[in-house]
């Protein structure tokens, strides 16, 4: 009996994922919303899986298009670094038969493979966002050069010595960037239009940080949140200072060191006067002690914030490991629950 493709939707919408492979060898009528469900998202920590599901679309040339989201990395326990190069030759092929992917994340363990994104030729795909534990390097600007509907990209790797600077028109969409300095300065060289940008410092950085921020005027029309993670205590009034003359119109701010003592902290005041659009603070007392760990301590300084900047409706503070999301009412400050606290926190930058 061939059953109507409504009835099979319906089935397919309320089997387990688990089930789908089954489902698969059911009946013909059910076999292709079950692929297309199946291998809608992709995502495994087991190498042996990815391997198999890639091997399945590269032989069977309906399954590519089915393919949605691409998510490719070790699992935790998994103590081999370097996967062989007929694994990476596989994704790579896989890769090429996915003309409607538009979530893809590599995380190459051993940096060293970027180059299965090199043929841009066969790549048929124009992503939505992309996540890459890789090198920044000529694989992958090239790639990217090819990517013209990319809103959000983020790169966890060092950048190559001989990376090449990106054409012109590249990333026109790009919207929403998560990685390095350096490689944030390579895309300050486009004419793009970022609203979010997350850098995380390091020593080797950290000095770059001062030179950086008046960089960012060319974007200060479309800017609306800066999450910089790892600002050196030394260097937080001079960075909000900077923030608050270069980009006065941010939605979002963090993650300032808040010194404890004035007058260092009165020169945060004085920057946090000229930002008249901020809804969004995340600030650091880590280093404060006594740490600022009760609600009213914790309530009287979101009031002192507040205070000079009327436009703030959330604030996040940091007590080492702890993170605290406040929010105003109109009338007071309250602590948001715990319930999706940290999801809403660590989303909070790009939010705006």
């Amino acid at each position: 009996m061939t059953l109507p493709p409504e009835a099979c939707h319906r089935i397919v919408h309320w089997t387990r994922r688990c089930d789908l492979t089954a489902l698969c060898l059911t009946s013909k009528s059910l076999q292709k919303s079950a692929e297309i469900r199946l291998y809608e998202v992709i995502m495994s920590g087991d190498i042996n899986i990815i391997f198999r599901a890639c091997e399945s679309i590269v032989s069977q040339e309906r399954l590519g298009p089915y393919v949605r989201s691409f998510y490719l990395y070790l699992n935790a326990r998994r103590t081999q670094t370097e996967l062989p190069t007929r694994f990476w030759n596989m994704v790579q092929k896989a890769l090429w038969k996915m003309r409607c992917l538009d979530v893809l994340y590599i995380d190459d363990p051993a940096r060293a493979n970027s180059w299965i994104l090199n043929d841009i030729p066969k790549i048929p795909f124009q992503l939505r966002e992309a996540n890459f534990r890789l090198p920044w390097n000529r694989h992958v600007i090239k790639f990217l050069e090819s990517q013209n509907k990319l809103r959000q990209f983020h790169i966890s790797g060092g950048i190559d010595e001989d990376a090449p600077q990106f054409e012109d028109g590249s990333l026109p969409d790009l919207c929403t960037f998560d990685g390095h300095l350096a490689s944030a300065m390579h895309l300050l060289s486009l004419p793009c239009c970022l609203r979010h940008i997350r850098i995380p410092l390091d020593r080797s950085t950290n000095k770059q940080l001062l030179d950086f921020i008046p960089k960012l005027s060319t974007l200060s029309r479309t800017l609306r949140s800066l999450n910089i993670i790892h600002i050196p205590e030394e260097l937080s009034v001079e960075a909000i200072k900077l923030i608050s003359f270069v980009c006065p119109d941010l939605h979002y701010v963090g993650i300032i060191p808040l010194p404890m003592t004035f007058p260092h902290r009165s020169m945060i005041h004085d920057a946090l006067l000229a930002m008249h659009n901020l809804r969004d603070l995340e600030i650091d007392v880590s280093r404060w002690s006594p740490l600022p760990n009760t609600g009213s301590l914790q309530r009287m300084l979101a009031t002192e914030l507040h205070t000079y900047c009327p436009s703030i409706e959330h604030i996040v503070l940091r007590t080492g490991s702890n993170r605290t999301l406040w929010y105003f009412d109109g009338n007071e400050w309250n602590i948001r629950s715990e319930n999706g606290q940290h999801l809403l926190v660590d989303g909070l930058w790009k939010n705006r």
